[in-house]
């Protein structure tokens, strides 16, 4: 590897946070993998996988990435470990289920965690996953609490996303490596 290949070289620590069931697991395979994994389990306390991205602009060299994609579990009995995966990170995701509106109820605490243990600027994204499941109806409803939600807890970016049928799941990476990039 030459030079400039090494000093184009990035290692980035993106974490998921979220309440257990909402699909972070299910997301990050999809992101990993390119495919949609029905039947993950129950991540118990942390666990991550590695991604590899290029990262292009018009003015500057490539930038190779490599990601560790932090999944941190969503059950109450393992919060009190998560404040130290969480130190260091370079950007989050913060999910919730979008069918099921009971999974927003905890966002603030999330949030909260996230601010806690992170430097300030460090962006943190609001997704709203299982965008497949939610009934036509419900979209009116979803938006105005999002619209709500991203007010509350100050946060500027969300997304709706479906890791069944892949839909946004590229601009929620493109746009949180970019970000992360940004804020080294």
């Amino acid at each position: 590897m030459n030079n400039q290949n090494v000093s184009n070289t990035r290692i980035l620590k993106l974490c998921m946070l979220g309440d257990g069931g909402v699909g972070k697991t299910t997301f990050i395979e999809r992101i990993v993998t390119g495919k949609f994994n029905s039947s993950t389990k129950m991540t118990i306390g942390v666990d991550f996988q590695v991604l590899h991205r290029v990262l292009k602009s018009d003015d500057e060299d490539p930038m190779n990435l490599t990601i560790s994609v932090w999944d941190l579990g969503g059950e109450s009995q393992f919060r009190f470990i998560l404040p130290s995966y969480i130190t260091g990170a370079n950007g989050g995701l913060l999910m919730y289920d979008a069918s099921r509106y009971v999974t927003s109820t905890h966002l603030s605490e999330w949030v909260e965690l996230w601010r806690e243990n992170t430097k300030k600027g460090i962006p943190l994204f609001l997704l709203g996953s299982k965008l497949d499941k939610t009934q036509p109806g419900m979209m009116s409803i979803l938006e105005l609490e999002i619209h709500r939600l991203k007010n509350e807890l100050q946060l500027d970016t969300h997304f709706l996303v479906s890791s069944k049928t892949g839909d946004n799941i590229s601009e929620v990476l493109d746009k949180i490596t970019r970000e992360m990039v940004n804020s080294l």
